[in-house]
């Protein structure tokens, strides 16, 4: 059962962790200006490609590990190994690209800001099994908030967001020292001489998790890439800022999802199938009532208020948010299936989901914004969450019905 405190704090901090792209956005297009800030947007969407090898699946895999085949020092490594993975394969992606100096350094200081994060999620993970999810979110929330504050004065007083950012990244390592690594001694105890045939088997079953959250976060992202093929830094930015209204339904999946990953292992291990099928339902429908309240909102309010915050003119494109929220909605459930498949441990049909959803993603979105421009970018953007929801949806309906039939011939 979740308590009141781990929900509110889990919430919270998912509120925050949430819009941090969207306030740096906001903050960096006024302080920076726009090239800049589209040079962070795209940066920011090369990060969140390559901290999926970082996150690698491990967060689903540890905390619906309600049997605890293995302990939280063997989780940690593995999740040091990822990070390494992740920090050698940017350094590569940006000599593959050619990135500008600043493009370049931006990228890498993201990288490691999310280095720190993902160490910290090993840490919520373990609170979240001895029942303590509360403390994962206010770690997420300290972090976020003196890291923003700190990120907010310097660039205010450099106007340079190189140094703003060296200011984020030294600001989330103080919580995570002080805050994660004290409280953890209270559950476990640490140590990185653990069992390596354990840690490879962890990295082994989070592999088709880790390659399909990659290769999801390409196809997230795979219009921004088109615009940044195809477009210019004003596109990028712009295309940016109409499509932040679609955190706040990620933002609702996120604080729905992340409570339930215990329970979704509870539940599954105990073949309680309905009482899975009616979780996963229920949060659903929440993500359809957040959406509509949404959709109202951005379509009485949404261009003003973006107008206002980002300090551009966006009027044109009122169509194309309100399109960008609903391609939000689809994607957020697409996003609640892949939890439950990796719950059910079925991560293989999750990577051949994104496989499909990718070779789409790449050439479809290419083709429209090269052809239509803004318009074109909203419209791949809505068939390309489309085709991702209606793949995991397929999958899991299929996986379910295998398994009831297999406990009713058992």
């Amino acid at each position: 059962m979740i308590r009141k405190r781990e929900f509110i704090w889990n919430t919270i901090g998912s509120f925050i962790s949430a819009l941090l792209n969207a306030i740096i956005l906001a903050f960096c297009t006024r302080i920076n200006g726009i090239e800049i800030a589209g040079i962070f947007a795209i940066s920011y969407a090369s990060m969140c490609i390559l901290n999926s090898i970082g996150d690698f699946g491990l967060r689903i895999y540890q905390s619906t590990d309600v049997e605890r085949k293995s302990n939280f020092s063997e989780y940690l490594v593995a999740r040091i190994v990822a990070q390494v993975l992740m920090y050698v394969i940017g350094i590569i992606f940006v000599c593959i690209k050619g990135y500008t100096h600043e493009k370049l350094f931006i990228l890498l200081l993201l990288l490691a800001f999310r280095i720190i994060e993902n160490l910290s999620d090993s840490y919520q993970a373990e609170f979240q099994l001895n029942g303590r999810l509360e403390l994962g979110g206010k770690s997420i929330v300290y972090r976020n908030v003196l890291g923003l504050v700190t990120f907010f004065a310097l660039d205010i007083l450099t106007k340079n967001i190189l140094i703003a950012l060296i200011g984020l990244v030294i600001a989330q390592l103080i919580v995570f020292i002080l805050y994660d690594l004290r409280l953890i001694k209270q559950f476990t105890k640490t140590t990185l001489k653990v069992d390596k045939k354990q840690v490879v088997k962890i990295l082994k079953d989070c592999l088709p998790l880790a390659i399909s959250t990659v290769i999801s976060m390409y196809v997230i992202n795979a219009v921004k890439y088109a615009i940044d093929d195809f477009g210019d830094y004003e596109m990028q930015t712009y295309f940016n800022i109409i499509y932040m209204p679609t955190f706040v339904i990620n933002l609702v999946s996120v604080f729905l999802i992340k409570p339930f990953l215990k329970p979704f292992g509870d539940t599954w291990t105990n073949k309680e199938y309905m009482k899975f099928v009616k979780m996963i339902g229920i949060i659903i429908v929440v993500l359809a009532l957040a959406t509509l309240c949404v959709e109202a909102g951005c379509f009485l309010l949404g261009i003003p208020f973006l107008n206002l915050l980002y300090g551009v003119e966006l009027s044109m494109y009122k169509a194309d948010l309100l399109l960008l929220v609903l391609s939000g909605f689809l994607y957020a459930c697409a996003n609640v299936l892949f939890n439950a498949l990796g719950t059910m441990r079925h991560q293989k049909l999750t990577t051949i989901t994104y496989i499909f959803t990718a070779i789409f993603a790449f050439f479809v979105p290419a083709i429209w914004v090269k052809n239509y421009g803004m318009r074109g970018a909203t419209y791949s953007c809505m068939a390309v969450m489309g085709l991702l929801f209606v793949f995991m949806l397929v999958f899991f309906v299929y996986v379910l019905i295998v398994t009831k039939n297999k406990r009713k011939n058992a």
